[in-house]
């Protein structure tokens, strides 16, 4: 059963954390019902979670592209500059 208001093992008191992350973090930990530090657990495994499949991804993006530009995404590149000297040039 989790109280209304946060007990001192339910508080960051050794965590150097913005007063006002604390407050917003302890008001929506009350409004889900569950404790401050079932919240911020769970804001902390999402966090890695995003940042190792976002790494993972980039890994990924860098060995696609690790090759080089084949010659038909250089010919791609060259006709996209054209195009975009062009619109540059009669907007400005």
């Amino acid at each position: 059963m989790t109280s209304t208001h946060p007990s001192m093992t339910d508080s960051p008191t050794n965590l150097p954390i913005r007063r006002d992350l604390i407050d917003e973090t302890q008001a929506l930990a009350k409004e889900l019902n569950m404790s401050w530090s079932r919240l911020i657990t769970l804001a902390l495994s999402e966090f890695l979670r995003r940042y190792r499949e976002r790494k993972e991804l980039l890994e990924q993006v860098n060995v696609a592209y690790s090759d080089g530009l084949d010659e038909e995404e250089t010919q791609l590149l060259q006709a996209m500059r054209s195009t975009h000297r062009r619109v540059v040039e009669t907007e400005w």
